[in-house]
């Protein structure tokens, strides 16, 4: 016998006896059962004047098809009514959006003997239209509405939460159905909760959201300073992507954007994606702009521009199907390659190991990491978790206090190291000295030494390595064994060519290196090639 969330409210009917009778005449007379189904209604939420906080999500019921009713109507109840329901099992309301919107249910019943007041409350902005209607015990239709415009009064900078006032009398049970219409699926909890409780979240986001603000403004102020005082692009890249930060937080907790520039595009419904790759272009601005201040080169390579502005896949994911059901590959090759050029433009971090800088690169860390977490949320991969909604927006103030301060002084820091670095060749004559390892590698030839080290250079000049190496970095642009190498590579090719029928190998221990492979390597990246080839194409030249 077909099963239904139809409750008979009869007294009469109700007398579980008589029930069977019914059942048992329908049955010995071939009824059909399924004209009348029976069915059992959704779990009753009891409540008194004491009862706490509630969420009900598990004790609600959904339909996600079958039916083709839209707002709330005295007929749409009737017709709901009749219908088979499913039962959400989890303590968060998670089903798929139905683009005419969805249909949920619950009952409640007031235990006590005072009338009793309650609010419903939807913890997700992203919902445009929201509506509660039911029948009270004396048959009168009741709806309520929620939606961008409900509270002019936070509306200009706080969207509100969708919620419903709700009322019932002493001994009442009611069955309320509450219809949504959402930008993305339903993935969030229902909570009941007094009218006082609701107020305090409404308090408590203001607060928070106030807080980020001004927290922001101080450090987008100071960054500002900083740049004019030194006129370094990093603090005005730093500042941007806190900024873009910001502003994709704001619009998913703070305002729905599509309530300020419209809800008829895609893109606009589901803004998260066009601010992810905004913020994924503009972290790759401030990765470039700290590599240039720590003397890299990583931001010059082509591919990471390319890897910057494949940012804009993002917002192709809610526009087309295929995009969409591709959404991991996305995410894994833009953070993957976030996560790789990370590493490689603050590498120096890394490696110096000093307080300041391991707390730095910490700092980021946890920053990304949460990142992560809330993206793989908004891709519908995992369940509504408070750390993966809110960890990000709870963890931007710090983020945007440390990274600021410590940035500077980082960069103060290694200024500093680099004037005391060059303290070390105040008493040389570097022109004077420049010459001499000139003449010790073109004249002396000092590189077709084996296992030429760098202190054999620096006794043979008379001066210290820490003199020679800061003299080989700042006037070469390099370090000594980069600097031997290609003195030796350049060796190895002129004898290549004077000597054709030489073994490769002993062409290289005459050029100076110490065994085959090392000559094999150095030749192949500094030259794009390997010996053997080289040789040919060279004698295929001269043929």
């Amino acid at each position: 016998m077909k099963q239904s969330s139809y409750r008979i409210r009869n007294s009469f009917l109700s007398n579980i006896h008589f029930r069977f009778l019914i059942l048992f005449f329908l049955g010995a007379t071939g009824a059909n059962l399924s004209a009348a189904p029976i069915l059992p209604s959704a779990d009753v939420i009891r409540l008194t004047p004491s009862s706490p906080v509630e969420n009900i999500s598990s004790k609600m019921e959904y339909r996600y098809r079958g039916y083709q009713f839209r707002h709330c109507k005295p007929e749409t109840i009737s017709s709901l009514h009749q219908l088979e329901w499913h039962h959400n099992t989890g303590n968060v309301l998670r089903l798929k959006r139905s683009q005419s919107g969805n249909w949920l249910r619950f009952r409640l019943a007031n235990d006590g003997k005072e009338q009793l007041h309650r609010t419903l409350a939807l913890l997700w902005l992203n919902v445009p239209d929201a509506e509660l209607c039911s029948v009270d015990s004396k048959g009168n239709f009741e709806a309520g509405f929620a939606g961008y415009d409900l509270d002019p009064i936070w509306n200009d900078f706080i969207s509100p939460l969708p919620h419903f006032n709700i009322r019932l009398e002493p001994k009442e049970e009611r069955t309320f159905y509450l219809y949504v219409l959402s930008n993305e699926d339903i993935n969030y909890p229902v909570r009941l909760l007094s009218e006082d409780d609701y107020m305090v979240i409404v308090r408590l986001r203001s607060v928070l959201f106030l807080s980020v603000g001004f927290v922001l403004f101080l450090a987008f102020g100071y960054n500002l300073y900083l740049y004019f005082k030194s006129r370094k692009i990093l603090f005005l890249a730093l500042p941007l992507h806190l900024t873009a930060v910001a502003a994709t937080l704001y619009f998913l907790h703070g305002k729905e954007f599509a309530s300020i520039v419209g809800n008829e595009n895609n893109l606009f419904r589901h803004n998260y994606f066009l601010f992810l790759g905004i913020t994924h272009i503009v972290f790759f601005f401030y990765l470039a702009a700290w590599n240039k201040e720590n003397s890299g080169v990583v931001y010059r390579s082509p591919f990471f521009w390319l890897v910057c502005f494949a940012g804009i896949l993002y917002p192709l994911i809610p526009l087309y199907q295929f995009w969409y059901d591709h959404r991991i590959l996305v995410l894994v090759l833009n953070y993957g390659c976030m996560l790789f050029y990370f590493g490689k433009t603050h590498i120096s971090s890394i490696r110096n190991n000093t307080v300041y800088e391991m707390f730095f690169i910490s700092v980021w860390g946890v920053f990304l990491l949460l990142d992560l977490y809330k993206t793989i949320f908004h891709f519908d991969f995992y369940p509504y978790n408070r750390m993966a909604v809110f960890g990000v927006l709870y963890y931007l103030p710090p983020l945007t206090v440390f990274v600021s301060l410590l940035s500077r002084e980082i960069l103060r820091r290694k200024e500093e190291e680099g004037s005391n670095r060059k303290t070390h060749l105040s008493s040389l004559d570097v022109k004077d000295f420049v010459l001499k390892i000139e003449s010790l590698l073109e004249k002396e030839k000092i590189y077709l030494t084996k296992s030429l080290k760098e202190e054999h250079m620096a006794k043979e000049l008379g001066i210290t390595i820490h003199q020679l190496s800061e003299l080989i970095n700042t006037e070469f642009k390099t370090n000594f064994p980069s600097l031997i190498n290609q003195y030796r590579v350049e060796e190895a090719k002129i004898l290549l060519n004077e000597f054709p029928d030489e073994n490769t190998t002993e062409i290289g221990a005459k050029a100076g290196f110490s065994s085959r492979s090392a000559f094999y390597l150095e030749f192949k990246k500094l030259t794009g090639t390997n010996p053997n080839s080289y040789r040919k194409e060279s004698n295929g030249k001269r043929a």
